[in-house]
């Protein structure tokens, strides 16, 4: 059973029919999800291409990468983002990974 299938009965167990998009939209799914296919691959090549001392020095190196991201690649995250949502719909939810 898939992590989301898995993950789904679990929260329809548990919320019954108390969850808004019951039956309509997987939790968190990675590949719908622009911080999971995108900026934390981008942040790990950049922020750790320095040795860190400390979390401040972590944190304060994160904060400088995600405000260096300019308008032009946010614009293609989107772009990429609907295609992966049209993919998404036209295999019902279903694994569609290796269509993208």
């Amino acid at each position: 059973m898939s992590h989301f299938k898995c993950e789904h009965a679990r929260n329809r167990k548990f919320f019954k029919d108390r969850i808004i998009s019951k039956n309509l939209w997987p939790p968190r799914p990675p590949d719908l999800t622009p911080a999971y296919f995108f900026l934390w691959g981008l942040l790990k090549g950049k922020v750790y291409k320095n040795t860190l001392r400390t979390i401040e020095q972590l944190k304060d190196a994160i904060r400088e990468e995600i405000h260096a991201v300019n308008v032009d690649t946010l614009g293609k995250v989107f772009q990429n983002l609907e295609k992966r949502i049209q993919v998404c719909l036209d295999m019902k939810g279903d694994q569609f990974q290796h269509r993208l």
